[in-house]
């Protein structure tokens, strides 16, 4: 996130993390529909997030540059010259 000092961690800590959250959803948490997991994490990323934001660790700019991101990775730009 821009412009604030928020520990980032480094490529193997983040790496570590995904993996672990991966299980998670894959051992403990699979007898849930998909859709509930979604919902269930959304709810605990916005959660997290307003932490953030009430710690002071991050402004609502760095919270939309961050939700921005997320989309652009989930709805990649429309390139109708690949149609």
């Amino acid at each position: 996130m821009s412009g604030v000092e928020v520990e980032e961690p480094d490529e193997a800590v983040f790496i570590a993390c995904i993996q672990e959250l991966d299980e998670l959803v894959d051992r403990k948490l699979r007898r849930y529909p998909l859709g509930a997991i979604v919902v269930a994490m959304g709810t605990c990323f916005a959660g997290m997030l307003g932490a953030l934001l009430d710690e002071g660790q991050c402004t609502p700019d760095d919270i939309r540059e961050l939700l921005r991101g997320i989309e652009s990775e989930i709805f990649p730009p429309h390139d109708p010259a690949k149609e």
